[in-house]
């Protein structure tokens, strides 16, 4: 028996053997690809080349700048044409300028670093030239607007191509128009600027990237970005704006269209000063989102738009951002714009606040005619109106604290004002308003008092203002009744005449400055006045009467009361004036206070005190008890004040406010006082002529008595850090032993 074996090794070599044969042959496929590929592209760019050189240096430059005048309507510069198959037959231009039209300016319509103008293949192989796709590097175009209201964009946006029916008959047409029209525009970089007549205006859009394209017959797509611009002026983030839609063609005038158009990332400082020049230290975020679509049926012409505002953080310049800053949104939901009119209606459109809400209407018309919004209009109509409208006082609390530094951090007001407002002419002007509120409570942190204020009726119609009598009232846990006023006005704007009647009395006055304090309202700043107060005042006369004296009349503390005397810290004084019984009587041209009596220096006062307009200082009567030289530096030196830190670390102590030191005040009168010490020596019944200027002051005409005799002279103080006195003395019959 014969037995075969088969081994394995021979198999395995015949595979191997058989792989390494198809390794050289695949190799040599490889290679004769890319030989192919590279010859390809090597003979394209050839040719690409060649095409180049045949345009720059034959009369093929001037056909093809031809054909670009034939598709912008206007003549055409190109300073050098490069072609390349690479990317599909391109053509491109360098240094682009396409002129204006002579009715729109001598200024360029278009100027481009370089175009970029794809061509169809199925056109060139039929002998023919149509533009497919433009993209255009860097360009910057100007649309301009004649004095007769045309536009050089209108008869240059490219019109979309005919029906299927003729496009082969238009398209058999060399030079045809149709045939020459772009299918897409792209732009990267562009710059837009905008004219009216031969002035160049301040905006413009820069950074503009995006398409327009055909969106099938007679219709176009665009997108497009950009960002917003002045001239001479700097923003810090004026964001970007987006617009996308679809719009018919030129023949339609851009009709049907949908558009919608955002602005995002920008702040409210820029707006202001994109548009207006100035940004009148506003601050806050800007968010902008607008639709708008062309109406059909009757009125083709017009253009529906709805969208929103939406303004966040707002706040003066010079204040920090807060998490509470006021927040406002911008809502419309229907507004007609009548390019033909031209004229805008706003139907329903509404302001909302975090508690506060106000709806408003408007039609604004800029041209004598007929409108087709509705209304018949023979002359200009502008008009806006507010209402109904609620406002809660917590968003007005926000606001005030956003634009005035001094309100204090714990205010709370409760409470909430219905308003109607109408605004007309332009620039817009109020022509009548109307407010009124069940009342509100003030409260602040760290106080027990609750200020109430009564129901509010303000109205205003045509220049005249009246508010119906208010009621402001205090109360606390132990005081149920603290204090009542009343406050009513009326203005005549036209006349710029305003009146105020503010009567009452407060038995703590110190809560009534503390309640406006906490509004921001720094009445008297480093003084405090406590104790009750009742007054009758008027202010009347011109609207810029802040500063002046009202009439009518004030009394501090309560007669025949023995502790409610008032009391007065003023900065310039080391304790307090108390014990005060005064009445001030303010009159058009004088003032008179008549002081009953007040505990200061050490003394006990009576006065009076009077002040024409036209004088430069107070004349007075002044009749003390008993007065010491050593209580007048007590309480005018400001060492007095100093404390063990203040001597031991004097550059910790704070610089000393300018206002804190009476310099400029000047009264001059006759005084008496039953007795007068300047260590060692005592005088009685001491009389004369005081003048006071400042910190200086002068007793001259003086006569007393002193230890039996009888003493004359003059005496002067300068009560500076370190108190000067100066004495000028004679006397006759002194007791020399006493």
């Amino acid at each position: 028996m014969i037995k075969l074996h088969v081994s394995d090794p021979p198999i395995e070599t015949t595979i191997r053997a058989e792989h390494v044969e198809s390794e050289p042959s695949r190799h040599r496929a490889w290679v004769a690809w890319a030989k192919l590929i590279v010859l390809v592209v090597v003979g394209l760019w050839l040719a690409g080349f060649g095409i180049s050189l045949l345009i720059q240096y034959t009369n093929l430059h001037q056909k093809f700048t031809a054909r670009l005048e034939a598709a912008f309507g206007r003549p055409v510069e190109v300073r050098r044409y490069d072609f390349g198959f690479l990317d599909g037959p391109v053509l491109q231009a360098h240094s682009v300028t396409v002129a204006e039209d002579p009715r729109f300016g001598h200024e360029y319509f278009l100027r481009a670093e370089s175009m970029e103008v794809r061509l169809r293949w199925r056109s060139l192989l039929r002998g023919h030239i149509e533009l497919g796709t433009l993209s255009l590097e860097h360009p910057s175009l100007n649309i301009v607007r004649s004095a007769g209201g045309d536009w050089n964009l209108a008869e240059w946006l490219p019109k979309p191509a005919e029906p299927v029916h003729g496009a082969a008959t238009r398209a058999s047409q060399p030079g045809a128009p149709g045939a020459l029209r772009f299918q897409k525009i792209e732009v990267a970089g562009g710059r837009i600027d905008f004219k009216r007549g031969d002035d160049k205006l301040p905006v413009a859009f820069v950074d503009v990237n995006g398409t327009v394209e055909t969106d099938g017959p007679g219709r176009w797509k665009l997108d497009l970005a950009s960002t917003p611009w002045r001239a001479a002026t700097i923003v810090q983030q004026s964001g970007t704006i987006q617009i996308s839609g679809d719009v018919g063609g030129t023949s339609s005038r851009l009709r049907p269209a949908a558009l919608d158009l955002s602005w995002r990332d920008a702040y409210i400082s820029d707006l202001l000063r994109l548009t207006l020049g100035d940004d009148f230290g506003l601050r806050g975020t800007l968010a902008i989102s607008l639709h708008a679509n062309t109406e059909s049926g009757d009125s083709p012409g017009r253009w529906a738009l709805h969208g929103r505002a939406e303004l966040g953080q707002v706040h003066r310049w010079d204040l920090a951002a807060r998490s509470d800053n006021p927040s406002f949104n911008v809502i419309v939901d229907r507004m007609v714009l009548d390019p033909q009119a031209p004229a805008l209606a706003i139907e329903d459109a509404s302001i909302e606040a975090a508690h506060s809400s106000a709806r408003a209407t408007g039609l604004f018309s800029w041209a004598d005619g007929n409108s087709s919004l509705g209304q018949a209009a023979r002359t200009p109509a502008r008009l806006l109106e507010f209402g109904p409208s609620r406002i809660d006082l917590r968003d007005v609390v926000a606001a005030i604290r956003a634009f005035h530094p001094g309100l204090a951090a714990g205010v709370s007001l409760r409470g909430g004002v219905d308003a109607q407002a109408r605004f007309a002419g332009w620039p817009l002007q109020l022509v009548n308003a109307t407010a009124s509120s069940g009342g509100a409570d003030l409260t602040s942190a760290g106080s027990r008092e609750l200020t109430h204020v009564g129901p509010i009726q303000l109205r205003y119609d045509r220049g005249q203002v009246s508010l119906l009598p208010v009621s402001i009232s205090w109360s606390s846990p132990g005081t149920p009744s603290a204090g009542l006023f009343r406050v009513e006005a009326s203005a005549k704007v036209a006349r710029r005449s305003l009146a105020w009647h503010v009567a009452g009395g407060a038995r703590q006055t110190h809560d009534l400055i503390a309640a406006a304090e906490a509004l921001g309202l720094k009445l008297s700043p480093g003084w405090d006045l406590r104790g009750p107060m009742s007054c009758d005042l008027r202010w009347q006369g011109a609207a810029e009467f802040a500063g002046r004296l009202p009439i009518g009349w004030i009394e501090l503390g309560e007669t025949g009361t023995r502790d409610m005397g008032a009391s007065l810290s003023a900065p310039f004084l080391n304790q307090p004036v108390a014990q005060i019984r005064a009445r001030a009587e303010l009159q058009p041209n004088a003032t008179r206070i008549s002081l009953a009596s007040a505990q200061a220096f050490g003394a006990h006062w009576t006065a009076t005190f009077d002040r024409r307009t036209a004088d430069l200082g107070w004349q007075f009567t002044l009749a003390g008890d008993r007065l010491t030289a050593e209580d007048l530096d007590r309480w005018l030196n400001p060492r007095w004040r100093e404390g063990l830190l203040d001597r031991m670390l004097p550059f910790l102590k704070p610089k000393p406010s300018e206002n804190t030191v009476p310099e400029n005040f000047r009264a001059s009168g006759s005084v008496a006082l039953d007795q007068f010490t300047l260590e060692p020596l005592t005088m009685r019944r001491l009389q004369g002529n005081l003048k006071i200027e400042g910190r200086q002051l002068e007793l001259s005409g003086a006569t007393g008595q002193l230890y039996g005799g009888v003493l004359s002279g003059s005496l002067r103080s300068d009560l500076a850090a370190v108190p000067v006195y100066q004495a000028a003395l004679g006397f006759s019959h002194v007791d020399l032993s006493a």
